[in-house]
Order: C-alpha cells, then structure tokens, then sequence
C-alpha cells in the first residue's frame, strides 16, 4: 500500500493545474488524502494510549503525594522504586520501538523524578529546586535516549529547560551550576545566553542528526525555548538600566548575544531553505526585542504608544510577507 502524499506535494498539483474546489476535493478523493473512518479511530486510539500513559504517571506521582501520612518513609520509597525497577524491566521484555517498551520508559522517567522530589522533601537536603530538575535531567538521559520516541525525548527537554528557567530566573548562590558560573565571573546575563545557546546548539546537532526519537516537532520546541531565553535577554539588555538581580549587568553583551543568536539561526533557515518555522522564531523575537526598547526612545506617552502601534503594525506586516514568499519560493523550489 503506497503512503499518502504529503501536504506540500498535493499543494503543488493544485497550484499546477489551478484546481477549483472541486479538483482539489477530488484530487483528494484519489490520492487518498481524506481520513476515512479507519484512520479516525486509528488516531484516537493512538491520542488514547498516550493519554492513557500520561494519566499514570501522574497518578503515581499524586498517589504518594495524596497518602503522604498514611505511608511510612521506607514505604514511599519502596513503591516508587518497585514501579521503577517493573518499567525498566517491561522495558527490557518489549524495548522500544514496541508501544509498551516506549511507555515503560516514560514511565521510568517520570518515576525517577518523583524519587528525586521524594528524597528532597523527606530529608530536607536544602538543595535548590533547580538542582532537583537538573539532576532529574542528568540521570534521566539515558531514559531519553532508550526511549527512542518523541514524547519522552520532549519530557526530557521540558525538564531541562524547567531547571535552566529556575536557576536564570533565582540566580541561587549554590548548586550544581553555581559551581560553573560563579558570581565573581559570570553575571546573569550570561547565565541566560548559555541557556539560549544550549537550546539552539541541540537543535542544530539534532537538525543534522535527524534522528527519530527527536522528531521536528522536538526540534521546534528545542527551537522556541532557545529563543525564549534569546527574547528575555534582549528585553534585559534594552529595557533594565542600573542593577538587576543585585548585579551590574552588561546591556551590550545582553542585546549583541540576543541579535547574534537572532542572526545566526535566520542565517541557517536561510541557508537550508527547508523549514520556515525557524525564520519566522527569530523574526518574533526581534521584533519583540524592538518593540521593548521603543518606550525608552521618548518620554511621551502618546508618541510612545503610537510608535508602538506603528512598528508592531509594520514589522509584523512585512515578516509575514516575508515568511509567505519564502515558504512559496522554497516550495517551488523542493518540487524542481
């Protein structure tokens, strides 16, 4: 049975032939295109399964939460690493690629993290809360990469990046980074652009990888916490002035490593001409990063207002051109 083509493929056919309406259902119609009845129930079975597996993990972890006083230490600790050691070994009888070794492995995942929480909430080390995810990121790589699916491959993203958030945003004198990025060296603008650059240095290796348990819409998260962390500098370096965080920040280097980030990943979507989500990233955050930086132009509101006004209006106006004519271009281009 030939796979149906894709999107970009029967976009092509109708713009060739100027298909009306009715050329393109009925192109539809043959190609194949339209989800019968089989292939509705097939997704929902599919969205129920990984529902299913979300909603377990999160029933573990609320079960010994929930049952806090009527567990025993050693009983909370006994439970979670039961569950852990029965996923890893249901993991090992029917390894991923299998549905049921892939949720294993997520389940594993989250279990680790709960033992970390556990441990941290039972015995009151006085670790940092970045500590606990960033450790959970650690020691849960290898549960990423067993995984070989994209789910767990985003959980563990969504946890590293939880861990790098915390510690940006309460900049701790303590913990695992701290011994990296020691106040006498590193002030808290550069804590933000290494977590910006780790982002965008994973999706780039993972881009030329390409590999399928980090699938695109992974990469694409990888991309827009990357340029999270890029538009919160930006904003830090036009916007904050004096002390921020109790340090003497360098706005240059905020607003020079935000547009650097900025041009370097327009540069690649430019130079590989696949995928226009990244171009249309970082056309945001500039923007975003300009539309900041216009209250400090002019102490009068309605000048400052109607400029605000104006460059939202324009610059969205023309990237979004831009990003269409681009996307058809390329489209165009993929096709000869």
């Amino acid at each position: 049975m030939q796979p149906a083509p894709k999107r970009d493929e029967l976009d092509r056919v109708a713009a060739n032939y100027s298909l009306d309406e009715a050329g393109v259902s009925a192109m539809l119609e043959i190609a194949g295109a339209r989800p019968d009845r089989a292939a509705v129930l097939d997704f929902l079975a599919r969205s129920a399964r990984i529902g299913a597996v979300l909603s377990l993990a999160a029933g573990v972890v609320f079960f010994v939460a929930a049952n806090w006083s009527r567990i025993a230490v050693f009983g909370r600790f006994a439970l979670l690493e039961l569950l852990l050691l029965a996923f890893v070994a249901i993991a090992f009888v029917k390894p991923p690629p299998r549905f049921v070794g892939r949720a294993a492995v997520l389940l594993a995942f989250v279990v680790t993290g709960a033992l970390f929480a556990l441990f941290g909430q039972t015995y009151q080390t006085g670790a940092d809360v970045y500590e606990l995810f960033l450790t959970w990121a650690l020691l849960g790589l290898p549960f990423a990469i067993a995984g070989q699916w994209g789910v767990t491959s985003a959980a563990w993203v969504l946890v590293l990046n939880t861990a790098l958030l915390l510690f940006c945003a309460w900049h701790p004198r303590g913990g695992l980074l701290w011994l990296v990025f020691d106040g006498t060296r590193f002030t808290t603008v550069q804590t933000l652009l290494f977590a910006a650059y780790l982002n965008l240095a994973l999706w780039f290796v993972f881009e030329q990888l390409s590999l399928p348990a980090v699938p695109e819409w992974v990469r694409r998260l990888l991309l827009s916490c990357g340029f999270g962390f890029v538009t919160w500098v930006g904003i830090l370096g036009v916007v904050e002035s004096g002390e921020v965080f109790g340090e003497n920040q360098s706005h240059g280097t905020a607003v020079l490593g935000a547009f650097a980030a900025i041009g370097v990943v327009a540069w690649l979507a430019l130079r590989r001409r696949r995928d226009i989500y990244p171009l249309a990233v970082a056309m945001g955050s500039f923007i975003i990063i300009i539309l900041c930086a216009v209250p400090r132009l002019t102490n009068d509101d309605d000048a400052m207002f109607f400029t605000l006004a104006l460059w939202l209006i324009v610059s969205s106006t023309v990237a979004g051109k831009v990003l269409m004519t681009l996307m058809r271009r390329w489209r165009e281009e993929s096709a000869a």
